[in-house]
């Protein structure tokens, strides 16, 4: 065996130990590390520069760039609690402020003939108010506003007057109006109420108008975000959303990203939005009437599929928790409503025994092609996962020698070079990639199939252009099983 040096010398005479290094891929690029964006808006006296990436490792330095309850500290609550320990890159965009300023209040009327436990809940997180026998309403009024106030996380700030309490969300859009007011959510809480005591609760309103997201998506630049956390889910944020993630998976850029939304409102209004939304780019993740903020089930969904994205990217997103997701304590969709919501576009959650939110179906809201015709091509999100996989493997293989600087011959040109590359060099990269990575990786399937498909050739016009044409056949995640028991008292004749 001839082994070919490019820097020693071939004519060196004089006593002399070279050593040349070369890099040599010691194998094939691995699964795509999964990094995740998160847009939303940080409070007043915070200064980060708005629109620009800052990468963040917890939801404390979350507080710390942006604000205690601010909509970006929300959002990285729920989405580090998904993420538990794994190393996965999370960037925050800070946005500015929309308009308007939601507010709601608390209205009590007293006193208490008894001792309790007033159980508020402000976007699902519970507020316990203790008290005593004899309380006055105004006081009571002004002991809520102290609760709410104690607890820094929460989205609102309080203030008390007389005996009607306001709350006024910590930042400026139309978002604030989704945070939720409520009482008694869990069912031991109407026990503790005390007794003569009433609170009648507004709900938030005020918030005219989200911030706009397009230049934060502007700014994603080259690097490949897989998941993007959107806070908002009006149609002015996902006009903006879809058309970055169309814009993404263009030939030139390939950093296609999975854009997911929160939704809280019924299934009937949930059908309602799905039908204004048709892209592989929005991915609505739906938890019927729960407390928690869209913003937060967003980042729960995404936490969850991320961590399990990074191990396998090509496995469906089923039964991942939601962790710190309220549920809204209706009576679980029947087989019916949930294959409706899913053939309109949109994911299913449940609540499994333990109380514990969790994703049934993750679909995108792509439904129909160009023409209108029903196309199941990016119905469900995995597939987003499964084709980042197979870009960022083939963008790896061919930003690394002996691509990066190699000489394109052709198939018949003899030649000891290990920088000059044919047609037929790079289809056995293409197969050994495949061999190596994609099958048993349980990315793709009909192996064969793949490989006597694949075309490689020369462009006619631009001989320093090679064309590849891989037609992949990709797995599919198990959905259904069709199962007929036939039974009898005796065998069949």
């Amino acid at each position: 065996m001839s082994i070919a040096f490019s820097a020693v010398p071939s004519n060196a005479i004089a006593s002399g130990v070279f050593i040349e290094q070369e890099y040599k891929r010691a194998g094939p690029p691995g699964p795509i590390p999964q990094r995740i964006a998160i847009l939303g808006q940080y409070n007043a006296g915070k200064t980060p520069t708005e629109n620009v990436a800052l990468a963040i490792t917890s939801a404390d330095e979350a507080a710390n760039y942006f604000g205690l309850g601010s909509m970006l500290h929300r959002i990285a609550i729920a989405l580090f609690l998904a993420l538990g320990a794994s190393p996965i890159e999370v960037d925050a965009y800070p946005l500015g402020d929309g308009t308007g300023t939601a507010t709601g209040t608390f209205t009590v009327t007293g006193p208490a003939t008894s001792s309790g436990t007033i159980a508020l809940y402000i976007g699902g997180v519970r507020v316990a108010v203790a008290v005593a026998s004899g309380d006055a309403q105004n006081d009571i009024a002004t002991a809520i506003a102290a609760a709410i106030n104690a607890d820094v996380n929460l989205p609102v700030t309080a203030v008390a007057v007389a005996n009607v309490v306001t709350v006024t969300c910590r930042w400026v859009g139309l978002s604030g109006n989704g945070i939720t007011l409520r009482q008694d959510i869990a069912a031991a809480d109407s026990i503790s109420e005390p007794a003569g005591v009433a609170v009648a609760i507004v709900a938030m309103t005020g918030g005219s108008a989200d911030p706009s997201i397009a230049t934060a998506l502007a700014n994603f630049g080259d690097t490949f975000y897989t998941w993007v956390v959107c806070p908002y889910n009006a149609d002015a944020s996902l006009d903006l959303l879809e058309a970055a993630g169309a814009a993404r998976i263009d030939p030139s850029i390939k950093r296609p990203f999975a854009g997911v939304v929160g939704y809280n409102d019924t299934r009937a209004n949930f059908l309602t939005w799905l039908a204004s939304r048709n892209s592989p780019w929005t991915t609505a993740v739906p938890v019927e009437n729960s407390p928690s903020h869209v913003a937060e089930i967003a980042a729960a969904a995404v936490g969850s599929c991320a961590v399990s994205a990074n191990a396998e990217p090509a496995r469906p997103f089923k039964k991942l928790p939601l962790p710190g997701v309220v549920d809204g304590g209706l009576a679980p969709w029947a087989y019916a409503q949930r294959n409706a919501v899913e053939a309109a576009g949109g994911s299913s959650t449940y609540l499994d025994a333990a109380g514990i939110v969790r994703i049934h179906d993750l679909l995108t809201t792509y439904v129909t092609n160009a023409l209108g015709a029903v196309d199941e091509s990016w119905r469900f999100t995995v597939t987003i996962s499964n084709v980042q996989a197979k870009i960022y493997s083939l963008d790896q293989l061919f930003n690394s020698a002996p691509f990066d600087r190699a000489v394109v011959v052709d198939d018949d040109a003899v030649t000891a070079k290990s920088f000059a590359v044919s047609p037929k060099r790079v289809k056995a990269y293409i197969i050994s990639l495949i061999d190596s990575l994609w099958i048993p990786e349980a990315w793709s399937k009909n192996r064969d199939d793949i490989v006597a498909g694949i075309v490689c050739e020369i462009n006619a016009t631009n001989p320093g252009r090679i064309d590849v044409l891989i037609p992949d056949i990709i797995a599919v995640g198990l959905r259904n099983m069709a199962v007929k028991y036939n039974w009898a008292f005796s065998p069949a004749a």
